[in-house]
């Protein structure tokens, strides 16, 4: 039953989507094809689930489901089909992320009182120009922003990718974040997670002080619901969390506190060193054991790397995006927190990722747009696949991991995530070779969504200097 409630659902959301026909006028000066016969013609096609670029290839596109995928010499363009020739061009599968808040770390100058700000005007576009064409927003602080945001996407009123909307975090008492609510035991674990389900929320988020007790009680309602739980954790280490069936874990492995010395349970020991190491064999045998639980892992290495010393050049797109303020905070403020102390943690935590995807784990991608500011939603996002090649990852590979490892994280693997005949036309079409260099990625002229193609550079043009500032 459980399998058969997500199914419908997930199906549901997607149908929905595809059949979305009406624009607003807002909407529409961004669209450049809108047609419901579509070829292109003569790409260098990424197929993720081969991790191969097959070179001249054509793709059929007919009322947004892709119907045709063959060499350019063994198929013509179909008569009245609108054809878009994409020779020297890189023909992707939309971006799968799934730690895409839509919210902004802008704390403040004193950080006694930690708060984050919604950024429904901007962030939204971010995702959509950087090629993310589906979401999971991992996590909220504006909940019914996060629902309402989804559908007036979804009718075709804003910019924005399909949105998989995570539930207000799950929390226990001593968060550190005043936005946040305190839970205070395993029934309100469940009356919660029954409530956000009741308003919209497809999956929920477990964060640092929850306790075991209340995590179970929240893991074992929503997927009575047919719904999926992940988690940051702190107080909960991973291995107790994966045998409470716990769905997803993220950051990878920098946040575990599986190793840390002392570690007393339902305590959340912050600030002490997680001491995992990719040599360790009892990090080997935590790795076998989540491989072994199916229990999935996201990688959010950008947030991570821009908050070390290893390399502090920043992309001018990404000053150029920030509103004044918001630049003059994060040059001033946030920006000269990074800190070298954390070099040698973020090379072990590449290396763990790679362990865990050798070992058969599932690993996925997202951005988290908080930390020091500097991993903007969009631009973050692109980092974040960019950081995978670093990590041992070849560029394809990077690629999988943000579509189809993502499509099947959300159980959508047979609509989306790869560029297949009968699934969604989600494309991203690339000025350059992938293959040749993971950062051609930043070089996105068009993101196809159900088949309508949106100029991503005049996405990014139209949020110059306006995060921050809605």
């Amino acid at each position: 039953m459980r399998k058969l409630l997500l199914t419908g659902s997930c199906l549901l959301i997607v149908l929905q989507a595809i059949t979305q026909t009406s624009f607003s006028d807002q909407v529409k000066k961004y669209i450049d094809y809108d047609s419901s016969f579509i070829a292109f013609t003569h790409c260098r096609l990424a197929d993720v689930k081969n991790l191969k670029v097959l070179e001249d290839q054509t793709v059929i596109v007919h009322n947004g489901i892709i119907t045709a995928v063959a060499d350019s010499r063994k198929i013509s363009p179909p008569s009245g089909s609108m054809v878009i020739d994409l020779t020297g061009k890189s023909l992707l599968p939309g971006f799968v992320l799934l730690h895409e808040h839509m919210y902004y770390a802008a704390y403040s100058a004193d950080f006694s009182y930690l708060h984050v700000k919604q950024l429904p005007f901007t962030f939204p576009k971010l995702y959509l120009a950087c090629g993310a064409t589906t979401v999971r927003t991992a996590g909220s602080v504006e909940p019914y922003s996060d629902l309402n945001l989804r559908r007036d996407i979804d009718q075709g009123r804003i910019l924005g990718p399909a949105m998989d909307v995570t539930a207000p975090y799950l929390e226990g008492k001593g968060t550190f974040f005043p936005q946040m609510h305190e839970l205070s035991g395993p029934a309100e674990g469940k009356a919660f997670v029954n409530f956000w389900a009741s308003q919209g929320c497809t999956s929920f988020k477990a964060y640092n002080y929850l306790d075991k007790a209340t995590l179970k009680a929240a893991i074992d309602e929503a997927h009575a619901k047919g719904l999926k739980v992940t988690g940051h954790l702190c107080s909960v280490t991973y291995r107790e969390a994966a045998e409470l069936g716990i769905d997803q874990l993220e950051h990878g492995f920098s946040v575990s506190t599986d190793f840390v010395p002392g570690k007393k349970e339902n305590a959340c020991p912050l600030g002490a060193a997680t001491n995992a190491s990719a040599d360790s064999p009892k990090v080997k045998g935590l790795i076998r054991y989540l491989v072994g639980k199916k229990v999935i892992v996201t990688s959010t290495l950008a947030v991570i790397y821009n908050m070390t010393t290893l390399d502090t050049a920043m992309r001018p797109e990404v000053l150029e995006a920030m509103s004044p303020d918001s630049r003059d905070m994060f040059l001033n403020v946030y920006n000269k927190m990074r800190n070298p102390s954390g070099n040698k943690a973020m090379l072990e935590e590449m290396k763990l990722e790679k362990l865990f995807s050798d070992a058969g784990g599932l690993l996925t991608v997202g951005t988290d747009p908080t930390g020091n500011g500097a991993t903007l939603a969009g631009y973050g996002s692109q980092q974040s696949i960019e950081l995978l090649t670093q990590a041992g990852f070849t560029p394809i590979e990077a690629i999988r991991i943000a579509t189809w490892n993502g499509a099947k994280a959300l159980g959508l693997e047979n609509k989306i995530g790869s560029i297949e005949v009968g699934k969604a036309a989600d494309l991203v079409v690339i000025d350059g070779d992938i293959s040749q260099d993971i950062k051609n990625i930043r070089k996105v002229t068009h993101v196809f969504k159900h088949g309508v193609g949106f100029n991503s550079q005049k996405i990014f043009s139209s949020v110059k200097g306006e995060v921050g500032k809605y």
